[in-house]
């Protein structure tokens, strides 16, 4: 790695939220609550991997996901990011703050392994890595506090 760079974590997690709603905002934490729980998860700098970029697509009154579960977004060798996508159901945010943060939880892990499963494909890219365990790190913390 080179000396100017800042060493970036293996994973991040985001959100598009199509405007705020009281049925959304307790996605909208429930998204917060993993991202600083990835904060937590235990890491190593290296530019021997490819990073995992998960964005949650959060409907609202603006904008609503025109798709239903995960997909791969973007993967670029340059970077050494994929991106991957996930459409949240509309009705999620009226279910318990716990069964929301644990669907989203599960959701994360699932979009981090499609993404190792995609990066493996493509053998000229580094594999991903360290996002595997920090996503099922945020997983069981969100399973533990329930």
């Amino acid at each position: 790695m080179a000396a100017e760079e800042e060493p970036w974590a293996p994973l991040f997690i985001g959100a598009v939220v199509g405007g705020p709603t009281a049925h959304n905002r307790p996605v909208s934490d429930s998204i917060g609550l993993l991202a600083r729980l990835a904060d937590e998860a235990p890491w190593q700098p290296t530019d021997e991997e490819t990073g995992v970029d998960v964005v949650f697509h959060v409907p609202g009154p603006l904008l609503a996901p025109d798709y239903e579960g995960t997909r791969t977004g973007t993967l670029s060798r340059r970077e050494r990011l994929i991106t991957m996508q996930i459409a949240v159901p509309a009705d999620l945010g009226t279910r318990g703050e716990r069964e929301v943060s644990r669907y989203l939880a599960d959701r994360l892990v699932e979009a981090v392994d499609v993404a190792r499963t995609t990066v493996a494909r493509r053998k000229a890219t580094l594999a991903v890595g360290q996002a595997v365990p920090m996503a099922r790190f945020v997983a069981e913390r969100v399973h533990d506090e329930g």
